[in-house]
């Protein structure tokens, strides 16, 4: 359990690419804007793949595109982050499919090379996500038994 500001978990969403909406579950108890939320919850705003890395991407500048409650990239980025990263790069198209028919609900432009880069992108820095995770684990050793 973490005890924090409200503004905290909102910064950690925006870090990771959720809205606060998609992470409420994870809050256990609220007290004003001090909050105690379950990190170890399902909806916790954890990094888990390249969907998760995508969001991120996009959520951030030049597009800060935010998945809405009728959207189908959460749903997306999960179903991406369960395949792994050599399962979106070796469906690379299909992912980029993905882009094209949020861009197209939007109203938005969408070139499929910008698409394949910030794919490209996504899966790069979750195998960065992922070797930092595992150079931390190796770092702390086994578990005390």
């Amino acid at each position: 359990m973490i005890t924090c500001q409200l503004s905290h978990l909102e910064a950690r969403c925006r870090e990771r690419g959720y809205t606060l909406e998609e992470v409420r579950a994870c809050i256990v108890s609220e007290d004003g804007d001090q909050i105690t939320v379950d990190e170890t919850h399902q909806a916790y705003p954890s990094p888990r793949g390249p969907g998760t890395e995508l969001k991120k991407l996009l959520a951030g500048w030049p597009f800060r595109l935010v998945a809405g409650a009728d959207c189908k990239c959460t749903q997306r980025a999960t179903y991406m982050d369960a395949q792994g990263c050599d399962w979106v790069e070796a469906n690379l198209d299909e992912c980029v499919g993905y882009l094209r028919e949020s861009a197209a609900e939007r109203g938005l432009p969408f070139l499929d090379a910008a698409g394949r880069v910030l794919v490209r992108r996504a899966i790069t820095n979750a195998r960065k996500v992922e070797a930092a995770r595992a150079k931390e684990a190796q770092q702390k050793g086994p578990p005390a038994v």
